[in-house]
């Protein structure tokens, strides 16, 4: 009974955040572009999406670093599907927004870059949206399971590569001439993006270095000294 309400809250607070930032990045798609349309929406989703899922991965990291943020670790799972949710509704978008591209003209547009990394980043998360239930992690082993998670973070830097290809034209000529206009919003997310990858590479070079202290920690002293004279010059 306790849990189901637990995870009733985590679903509900999820969605709630999701749907509050899809407000925000609305307004803010509105604000760049100075129009209303059928785009906007679909830039909102992309954008609602990716934001998402970069909380769940950066809740993990918050959570190395800040003891104090422990407990809402939980959150990781729920932020990341109600992302993932929002960014399979921005991909079915695609084939309404600009159907010559994504609908009828799809065949001769399979092995573009846009296409091919687009289609590859929605695999791998919709593959981590299959196996985040418990019962995946039972039958594929703790270890195991988290190490398959971590392809998310391919997935996100996939992304990232995509808007490069897909934008940088407007990125660059935003560049040239800001005259007062707010950055692209595909702009803006790919560099949270880019923070939230980085993030997870500090925690990397972090756990190389404790690993590494710790295990000099534990060999003693003499040890140590026997092993450097050991050790051929």
């Amino acid at each position: 009974m306790y849990t189901n309400l637990l995870t009733r809250k985590f679903w509900r607070t999820a969605w709630l955040l999701g749907f509050c930032l899809y407000a925000i990045a609305l307004l803010y798609v509105y604000g760049a572009d100075h129009t209303f349309s059928a785009m906007s929406l679909s830039k909102a989703l992309a954008a609602t999406g990716g934001l998402l899922i970069g909380f769940s991965f950066a809740l993990s990291g918050f959570a190395y670093y800040f003891n104090f943020l422990d407990t809402k670790v939980a959150y990781r799972k729920y932020l990341g599907l109600v992302g993932f949710w929002f960014a399979l509704a921005y991909t079915l978008s695609l084939f309404f927004v600009d159907p010559d591209k994504y609908f009828f003209g799809l065949f001769h547009n399979l092995l573009t870059a846009d296409v091919l990394l687009g289609l590859g980043a929605m695999l791998i998360l919709t593959f981590m949206a299959l196996i985040s239930r418990t019962r995946a992690m039972q039958w594929l082993g703790p270890p195991r399971w988290r190490k398959l998670l971590r392809l998310g973070y391919l997935a996100y830097a996939m992304l990232v590569v995509r808007a490069v290809v897909v934008e940088w034209d407007v990125w660059t000529a935003w560049a040239e001439n800001p005259a007062g206009r707010l950055p692209p919003p595909r702009l803006v997310l790919s560099i949270f993006a880019v923070g939230i990858l980085l993030f997870r590479g500090s925690m990397i070079v972090s756990q190389f270095f404790r690993k590494k202290n710790t295990v000099a920690a534990v060999v003693p002293p003499q040890q140590q000294l026997s092993t450097q004279e050991k050790t051929p010059k």
